[in-house]
């Protein structure tokens, strides 16, 4: 058995510290080396910093800092030591109703109880016919009334067949001053297809070419030529 705080005092002497300087050495606030060193433990925090600070100032002073902590917890951390709190027995909160709603609540179970038996006893008369069903009514789209052959065209769809040798082609809406539609060579065994209200076609060698006019054959000028395609059939300006 030693002194704690007398024996950690007289190894700061023999080393000439300072307080100060086991302060910054330690990182352990001056005043509570100093409680240390006086036996003043209530000052600091708690049991487990007292320990704690204990064993690091005895182990920087070059003493045993556990025979330190080992004194301490033999005379002074029982004294520390808070009692036990009472074991507090935990009963389980049963649901009880106050007496004013319990009458509340078996007065609305009989009226309900009432209320069903009533509506009961008149289940014998004639229910109630169902809605009549309501009547469904379909809205059948207008199908298009089929051409006859009084109606005029309004569009040409013209089909061009390069069936015996190549062809060139210079196609335009409307007139030759009209937007370029196609320019090129139709190659033999391919076929261009136009559909407008108005074509101008300027044709190299329609002799190549079979050609149908709204699923109709229509003749092609022999030689090179313009042709103006409608509705209504084709125009040749040959030259």
């Amino acid at each position: 058995m030693f002194e704690i705080g007398s024996s950690l005092r007289a190894a700061r002497m023999r080393q000439k510290l300072e307080l100060s300087q086991a302060e910054r050495d330690t990182r352990i606030r001056a005043k509570y080396l100093a409680a240390l060193e006086d036996e003043r433990f209530d000052v600091l925090p708690g049991a487990v910093y007292t320990k704690g600070f204990l064993r690091s100032y005895a182990d920087y002073l070059g003493l045993d800092g556990q025979r330190f902590v080992d004194e301490y917890n033999t005379r002074f951390a029982h004294e520390e030591e808070p009692p036990a709190p009472p074991q507090v027995k935990l009963r389980r909160r049963r649901f009880a109703l106050a007496p004013w709603l319990l009458a509340v609540t078996v007065l609305a179970a009989s009226i309900g109880v009432l209320a069903w038996r009533l509506s009961s006893s008149g289940s014998h008369h004639a229910s109630p016919a169902p809605p009549p069903a309501q009547r469904r009514t379909t809205t059948r789209a207008a199908l298009p009334t089929p051409r006859t052959a009084t109606q005029p065209l309004t569009v040409a769809r013209i089909v061009l067949v390069a069936r015996r040798g190549r062809c060139w082609l210079s196609v335009h809406l409307g007139s030759a001053t009209g937007r370029s539609l196609y320019e090129g060579t139709l190659a033999q065994g391919r076929s261009a297809r136009f559909v407008s209200t108005r074509f101008w076609i300027r044709i190299g060698a329609p002799w190549n070419l079979d050609a149908t006019l709204n699923g109709k054959a229509v003749r092609l000028p022999a030689s090179t030529g313009d042709v103006v395609v409608t509705p209504a059939g084709l125009s040749a300006t040959i030259g």
